[in-house]
């Protein structure tokens, strides 16, 4: 499962010219502002997940859980170290990202055994997500190549943790639907009717997303829900609790759906969170983790959106797109009072260099 280590020939092959022009001039292309991007997001991402998941790996009991834990820290640190060696390559600054003092390593658990699978089922998509879309954004052959690797060490767990998780009769499928026997095409504007009238059925598309969206709240309000139970800070923990509240209330709307189709809506799976108050992260890295989830939850409902054809499930996107970013601003708003956010990469402030000049 382990990605094949980066050599010495790697970081050469990172200091190697590559672009050739037909004039016959070569030179080392910098960095795109795209791929900067990604490779911070990628440093700050990973930095959080490691203490994430050295909590969970300090209290995991079940036997099959802790190796795959314990391939996922390994594989977060070595992400790190290429993407901070590019970045030094570069004259880049190295992404700050999070360190010992946001976990808490004598802290109890904070979840179960359980949340750990769902958690980890859900920290790899977003995995392949990610990396996914920094692939495409990417030129250079050193940055291309370091995310085929990624990407391709992220597939193969995800394959492994699935068998895993079908194995031991904890993956929960999205439903199964009878469908037409023969291809057919849509002749009626009433194919988009959601409101009056007769509806159609829901489209298999429309039923993976509503699905997806009660898996995800689902995931994502016992993580709150625990977070709330140790956070520090009062506007913290209200915070947490709004989130908590948020994510059952997407979860009832996108079940009620499902139930008037007649079809199953994933119930709760069981108990997620432990009875502990002891904080095992800082309040930063909680606060980051929520508002980071929260604006990869508002590109999956905007991706739900545009698979959704009934205009009463687009209604529904929009108006919880709209909560989810409010959501996410106050959480920003509570990272940036503390002090705990970091800036991402930005272009220079020409205006502020005229205005001070450094001579």
């Amino acid at each position: 499962m382990m990605e094949q280590a980066y050599t010495e020939i790697d970081v050469m092959k990172s200091r190697a010219p590559v672009i050739n022009h037909d004039m016959g001039v070569t030179h080392r292309a910098p960095l795109t502002s795209s791929e900067i991007a990604n490779l911070w997001r990628t440093y700050v991402h990973y930095s959080m997940l490691n203490y994430v998941f050295q909590h969970y790996l300090k209290n995991v009991e079940d036997p099959d859980l802790r190796p795959m834990l314990t391939d996922s820290i390994a594989l977060f640190e070595k992400r790190m170290n290429r993407t901070a060696e590019i970045f030094k390559l570069e004259g880049q600054p190295i992404p700050r990202g999070f360190g010992d003092g946001d976990l808490d390593a004598g802290a109890p658990r904070l979840y179960t055994d359980l949340f750990y699978f769902f958690y980890t089922m859900r920290m790899v998509a977003i995995g392949l997500q990610l990396n996914s879309t920094a692939l495409a954004c990417a030129v250079r052959p050193d940055v291309r190549e370091f995310y085929t690797e990624t990407l391709m060490g992220s597939t193969r767990f995800f394959n492994r943790f699935t068998d895993i998780m079908l194995e031991k009769g904890i993956l929960i499928r999205s439903p199964f639907i009878n469908t037409f026997g023969e291809v057919d095409t849509v002749e009626e504007q009433s194919f988009l009717r959601g409101f009056l009238g007769k509806r159609r059925p829901l489209l298999a598309q429309e039923i993976d997303q509503l699905f997806l969206g009660i898996r995800n709240n689902v995931i994502g309000g016992a993580l709150l829900e625990g977070f709330r139970q140790v956070a520090r800070s009062e506007p913290v923990r209200a915070y947490m609790a709004r989130g908590a509240e948020i994510a059952r209330k997407h979860v009832d709307i996108f079940s009620s759906v499902l139930h008037k189709e007649n079809l199953p809506a994933p119930a709760h799976w069981g108990e997620f969170v432990s009875d502990s108050t002891t904080p095992p992260f800082s309040d930063k890295l909680m606060m980051y983790h929520v508002v980071t989830l929260g604006g990869i939850g508002l590109g999956s409902y905007a991706n739900a959106m545009g698979l959704s054809m009934r205009h009463d499930l687009g209604a529904n996107y929009a108006r919880l797109i709209t909560e989810t970013l409010k959501y996410a601003e106050d959480g920003i708003n509570i990272l940036i009072d503390n002090g705990w956010l970091e800036e991402p990469p930005r272009m220079t402030d020409r205006q502020e260099l005229v205005n001070n000049p450094k001579h």
